[in-house]
């Protein structure tokens, strides 16, 4: 388990979002048709939401349910979560599979960007040697801010709720699982923020930026890798507590197995890991056939 001071960081960090008023504002943008399988159509409609997480930031997300009344339970939910580059590679899709999605942009990402930018360096190393204000500290409590947003909509199922995300999305989907149990299903592929120690001796982008900043202020390095500690998967890892599925992959040195494997091993929860023997830092369409069946397994 975590050490008792981190445990108590996260509580703190849960604790101060929890005293956020949410103040979202939900606007339609579209309605719009897509195409089953069985060539049937269904309408979706989709939202424009913008709310307020840790610190008053507000985020952006846009919210996707499908058309007709929700069932008696209400519709089950998955929120994707985006890679490094602020780009949601899960499709809208899923809707037609009657799930309502929220596709998060945690702060200075993606549609978040037109709330607020750092000012300065890259998201990784933005205030690295200070846990109270590191980048990653707002934006996994962004991603509880996202499952507080489905936990408020009556059309939902609180009790079905998923998070699935790749690369960056990965390593934040699984900090969401670790950090909120309201969390029932988990799909992370080839995840990111992994085995920090390791991880920084990496020198393909983006963990780049860590190994750069460290080599050019060795100084620092110590309190880097102890801030760090407090966001590593491999610390988080073991407070999942649902059915989690990850994929990684042997040839990958973006976010190289080494650094998923240990992680994978820590999660206490139902899992299964997929390695693919020949996969690159890239999205695997089937990968996404596995998610859908894990997320229906149990979410439905």
């Amino acid at each position: 388990m975590p050490s008792e001071e981190i445990r108590k960081f996260w509580e703190q960090t849960r604790a101060a979002l929890a005293e956020v008023k949410m103040d979202a504002t939900v606007e339609p943008i579209e309605q719009s048709d897509v195409f089953t399988m069985e060539g049937r159509i269904k309408t979706r409609t989709i939202y424009r939401v913008i709310m307020s997480s840790f610190e008053g930031r507000r985020i952006r997300a846009w919210y996707t349910v499908p058309s007709g009344q929700p069932p008696a339970r209400g519709w089950p939910a998955i929120m994707e979560v985006p890679g490094y580059g602020g780009i949601l590679t899960l499709p809208l899709h899923l809707v037609q599979y009657g799930y309502a999605t929220l596709s998060l942009y945690p702060r200075s990402q993606g549609e978040s960007l037109q709330e607020w930018q750092i000012e300065h360096g890259t998201r990784l190393i933005y205030h690295v040697t200070d846990r109270e204000r590191y980048y990653y500290r707002g934006a996994y409590m962004d991603c509880v801010r996202g499952i507080d947003f489905l936990h408020s909509r009556a059309e939902i199922d609180t009790s079905r709720i998923g998070v699935w995300g790749s690369s960056q999305g990965g390593g934040l989907t699984l900090a969401t699982a670790a950090l909120d149990h309201r969390v029932s299903a988990a799909v992370a592929g080839v995840p990111w923020l992994c085995n920090f120690p390791v991880a920084a001796e990496i020198t393909t982008s983006p963990y780049v930026e860590l190994h750069d900043y460290l080599q050019q202020h060795p100084e620092e390095r110590d309190r880097a890798l102890a801030t760090l500690a407090y966001f590593d998967q491999m610390t988080l890892a073991e407070t999942i507590a649902c059915p989690t599925l990850i994929a990684s992959a042997i040839t990958d040195e973006v976010h190289p197995l080494r650094t998923v494997m240990p992680v994978f091993e820590k999660i206490p929860a139902l899992k299964s890991i997929i390695v693919y023997p020949d996969l690159d830092h890239e999205y695997r369409t089937d990968f996404a056939v596995h998610g859908k069946a894990w997320m229906d397994r149990y979410l439905r």
